[in-house]
């Protein structure tokens, strides 16, 4: 029995490193705040530089006459608990820093390279204790990944716009949980993306994106662990241990409506492939060996996110939005995800765009995510107990716009 509890301590402590934060999965809504104020629901019409993260095509259809800059910086604050009948412990990190920046150049009437930055997954936890009363059950993890999107946008006629572009990325990973002891370090990956949009009608446009699972190079830690885990007279083994955790591929559809030259209504469908890097994963040694197997049990994720955007007057346009996406955590998986917090499912967001020059405007937005929870059985030394694991979030974006 004890086995099978360090077993679920070692799935927890990886699921955590890949879920700091839940939003969609372990992905970020959006790189800014317009893009927040939407709900992500951007594929059809962008509404920034940044949004060619999302779909290449976007560089294009901003309208830029030379060229634009967006910054996106954000503050993100989350609530996340651990519950069973015996105890009840909060992630101890609650605040962190999300930044996003893209810029887009016109090379032609035709062609636009554009250039996004962000960070668009990840961040920490940090559990004192997790099934039990005692700091040998605690989890302390970071992870995030920073993409860079070069890009290119071809516009053949008014119509339609195409794109694709390369997608660089960094991960970093750091897990310190009973079982083992992995300190942090980092690896590039590399991934790719295309995208289009397409005007129906004046009033209707349709966009769509592919982007790829990005390959991460396998993670090599100076490190230790303990075969034994939370036994008495337990040794840790120092040594070299590696681990594979790639970034999930996505595919997204949307249609953008515009009834009144003031009015906007998207609706965007997106699919996360979840199922191909978080379904199971494993933990080796120097030999290959492997010595933990993770069943963390993620399916594919669809999300669905409407966004609605008015214009007051010429300087001022509001936003909000609505996001669901269902959890990937099913109660019979919840021994393998212990402190991850990519339980929350429904998001509202609102947001304020003022120009202060036709070059200038700024924009704020404000996200929460809804309360929510996962209960399901986890085996600890005494037999299978229920625990609960619940998160809720608040997110606020400031951003910065400039066009030429």
């Amino acid at each position: 029995m004890k086995k099978k509890l360090v077993l679920s301590l070692c799935g927890t402590s990886l699921l955590l490193a890949g879920q700091a934060m839940a939003t969609n999965g372990d992905q970020m809504l959006g790189l800014t705040a317009m893009q927040w104020a939407r709900g992500g629901a951007i594929v059809a019409s962008p509404v920034d530089a940044p949004s060619i993260m999302y779909n290449p095509a976007a560089a294009g259809e901003l309208n830029i006459q030379d060229i634009g800059f967006d910054l996106g910086l954000g503050l993100l604050h989350a609530e996340r608990s651990i519950s069973n009948a015996a105890i009840s412990t909060d992630s101890d990190s609650e605040e962190y820093l999300g930044l996003g920046t893209g810029v887009v150049k016109k090379i032609s009437d035709k062609m636009y390279f554009g250039l996004a930055a962000g960070g668009v997954a990840g961040l920490g936890t940090d559990f004192s204790r997790s099934v039990a009363d005692t700091a040998a059950t605690g989890v302390v993890t970071t992870k995030g990944l920073l993409k860079v999107a070069p890009t290119l946008s071809f516009k053949p006629n008014d119509k339609l716009t195409i794109g694709v572009s390369a997608q660089l990325g960094y991960q970093t990973m750091a897990m310190d949980t009973a079982k083992f002891s992995l300190p942090q370090t980092g690896e590039f990956g590399f991934g790719g993306a295309i995208g289009a949009i397409y005007h129906v009608s004046p009033a209707v446009q349709i966009g769509a994106s592919y982007i790829s699972e990005m390959d991460i190079a396998e993670y090599k830690f100076n490190g230790s662990h303990d075969a034994d885990g939370l036994l008495p007279g337990a040794t840790s083994i120092p040594g070299v241990y590696s681990f594979n955790m790639d970034a999930p591929s996505s595919a997204a559809f949307g249609v953008a409506f515009k009834p009144t030259s003031k009015l906007l209504i998207e609706a965007d469908v997106k699919l996360y492939g979840f199922a191909d890097v978080m379904k199971e994963e494993y933990l080796r040694d120097s030999t290959g060996a492997v010595v933990e197997t993770l069943a963390f049990g993620w399916e594919d994720q669809t999300v669905y996110a409407l966004g609605v955007q008015y214009a007051v007057s010429p300087n001022l346009t509001v936003r909000a939005a609505y996001n669901y996406g269902e959890t990937g955590i099913d109660p019979e998986d919840v021994q393998y995800n212990l402190g991850s917090v990519a339980t929350i499912e429904h998001h509202l967001s609102v947001g304020i765009t003022k120009s202060w020059s036709p070059n200038l405007q700024t924009t704020l937005s404000y996200t929460h995510g809804f309360e929510n929870d996962v209960t399901g059985n986890v085996p600890t030394p005494g037999g299978m107990v229920s625990h609960t694991l619940e998160a809720s979030q608040d997110i606020a974006y400031f951003q910065l716009s400039y066009r030429m």
